[in-house]
């Protein structure tokens, strides 16, 4: 076992305190939008791939939709699920701040009725085990404590 013993005065504990909390304010919301930034890149990169929250392969698409969707836009496969038609919806996903908080979000009232509709029959606006781990250490590196 380490032990590590520090000798201080009170008055110089609260001054440490006090820098401490002056660093946190100042860095507290551009970590924050990093952070935020990195939740939109990870369900990007995920969707992109065809995985969902789980990281397991989307459930592939109806006969009658793929054969919408061949005939609707012949270049875009059908043999493997990514969630993107025309692009707007994935556009459309933000993030920003709300008080102190980080938020994920869709702009547009549209396309967030989209997502939440693909979300029921394919999860993927959300994040798992990994992706939090990751978004905490983007947030922690951005304080620069």
């Amino acid at each position: 076992m380490i032990t590590v013993n520090i000798d201080t005065k009170p008055r110089d504990l609260r001054k440490m305190v006090e820098k401490l909390g002056r660093t946190f304010t100042k860095n507290h919301k551009r970590a924050m939008r990093r952070a935020a930034a990195e939740g939109v890149n990870r369900i990007n990169k995920r969707t992109s791939l065809g995985l969902d929250v789980k990281e397991q392969p989307f459930r592939p698409y109806s006969k009658a939709y793929k054969a919408f969707r061949e005939n609707r836009t012949p270049a875009l496969p059908t043999n493997k699920v990514r969630l993107i038609f025309t692009g707007q919806m994935r556009k459309s996903l933000q993030y920003g701040l709300r008080g102190q908080d980080g938020l994920i979000f869709f702009d547009s009232k549209t396309e967030s009725r989209k997502a939440a509709q693909n979300n029921r029959t394919r999860p993927f606006f959300g994040l798992n085990k990994s992706d939090r781990r990751a978004i905490r250490d983007v947030y922690f590196k951005g304080l620069k404590i």
